[in-house]
């Protein structure tokens, strides 16, 4: 038992060692000026997260954000897939990776209606998620279910359903004033995981990856990119409606 439990430590201290933990604590804003804005904080987040990303690996890829379903007895969580149709176009129009002096603000109007659009999308995901609505611990039953020797259904043998349970993104929000840094591992091998929280001036993510990988010091960087970009992108929409509005009054 003892060989056991030495062995057991090793392990655990080479697992320890082999990953990066690295912290973006971005001052930048929060929640406050997220929701003046017309912005779900969490799901603004998320989308920040999905352009840093696609940057990242160069393609959109698998993300789970947990959802608590709570309101059920011994409920647990339920995946938010943020990859979606509406997702996909706004990381396309914000992506590639721009210089901040070079933000084509000119294109800030359309870029903020696909923003604006993916945030209410994975916000219905989560609302239906946190109801028992979401569709990934139904399919984890169902496989469970599965007798031996048994022979599983097409659907979970199909290619693009597995790829799209790949959750090369894992993340977790937990916003408490008195929580500074956590973090959490990968779920698959060159993956990474994000624990992150959005207070009312800033926010925080702690970003995890193998070390060989570098992802964590990369992932960091193009977080904070992604957040100051989206700014500009919503700023400008506003300030060229107010100029359309003094234009308007002029003329009056």
């Amino acid at each position: 038992i003892v060989d056991l439990v030495d062995t057991g430590q090793e392990a655990f201290y080479a697992l320890i060692n082999n990953h990066d933990v690295r912290v973006q604590s971005f001052r930048g804003y929060g929640s406050r000026w997220m929701k003046e804005s017309g912005l779900s904080p969490d799901a603004f987040a998320q989308a920040a997260m999905q352009v840093a990303s696609c940057r990242l690996f160069g393609e959109m890829v698998g993300t789970y954000e947990a959802t608590q379903v709570r309101r059920f007895l011994h409920g647990r969580t339920e995946v938010s897939r943020t990859v979606s149709s509406s997702m996909e176009a706004f990381v396309k129009r914000m992506s590639p990776r721009a210089k901040l002096a070079m933000v084509d603000v000119s294109r800030s109007s359309e870029t903020k209606k696909a923003l604006k659009m993916a945030v209410a999308d994975h916000n219905k995901y989560m609302r239906d998620a946190a109801r028992a609505q979401g569709v990934d611990r139904h399919f984890l039953v169902l496989s469970m279910m599965l007798k031996d020797h048994e022979a599983a259904p097409a659907l979970l043998s199909d290619e693009v359903f597995a790829r799209s349970r790949r959750w090369t993104v894992s993340t977790s929000q937990l916003s408490h004033p008195r929580f500074a840094m956590w973090g959490s591992g990968a779920l698959v091998p060159g993956g990474v995981g994000i624990e992150y929280s959005v207070h009312a001036e800033s926010c925080m993510f702690c970003v995890t990856a193998l070390k060989h990988l570098e992802w964590a010091d990369k992932l960091t960087e193009l977080l904070e990119e992604a957040l100051l970009e989206m700014r500009m992108i919503v700023e400008a929409t506003a300030a060229a409606a107010v100029v359309v509005a003094g234009e308007q009054i002029s003329k009056l």
